[in-house]
């Protein structure tokens, strides 16, 4: 058996995580925020958004900033499997719309308000060379109290998944395979 490996994480975008860490992430922002439920579990869903971070001693003159994470349809090199990535950036707005912050368009949610310890980065990964659509790049974020799992959405292209129950989140990540612990 050959495992297919997908690099979807660059080191820049690695360095992005590693400065969450000791980081406090206040809000997650939306430009459509939907609550879903699924076998008695709650998924947070939004078809793009950015996770407000500001820094634990961080004093008036410093703005927050934004991790702007979105997901996106690529082919692999091999060709071998079309498969779902991550973007991440940083910037001082959250998402791509500058203004709608100001104009109330945007949802927000409380995630974290403590500091993050550890992300993880999963990864699925196919056996063979047929080729599969394939649900890739999964980062769970973990604090002293919680943890939640952002993952890419399979049906649709810029699509991720928020959740936030934590007996769910072991369920998705145990056929998931771990490609990265940024501590």
């Amino acid at each position: 058996m050959q495992q297919l490996e997908i690099v979807k994480i660059s080191e820049n975008q690695a360095k992005i995580l590693r400065h969450i860490l000791g980081e406090r992430i206040y809000f997650f922002y939306s430009d459509k925020l939907q609550v879903e439920g699924e076998n008695g579990h709650f998924l947070f869903w939004a078809n793009g958004f950015a996770i407000a971070l500001s820094t634990t001693n961080n004093g008036l003159d410093n703005f927050r900033t934004y991790v702007n994470i979105s997901a996106d349809y690529r082919l692999s090199n091999k060709e071998a499997a079309t498969y779902y990535e991550f973007d991440i950036n940083v910037s001082n707005a959250p998402l791509w719309q500058e203004g709608s912050l100001q104009f109330g368009k945007l949802s927000s949610l409380r995630i974290f308000s403590d500091p993050i310890l550890m992300i993880e980065v999963y990864q699925d990964f196919n056996e063979g060379s047929e080729k599969v659509v394939m649900h890739d790049c999964a980062l769970v974020f973990y604090s002293h109290s919680r943890k939640i799992l952002v993952r890419a959405r399979p049906e649709v292209i810029g699509g991720v998944d928020v959740v936030l129950d934590e007996p769910y989140i072991e369920a998705l990540t145990r056929n998931l395979k771990l490609r990265t612990t940024i501590v």
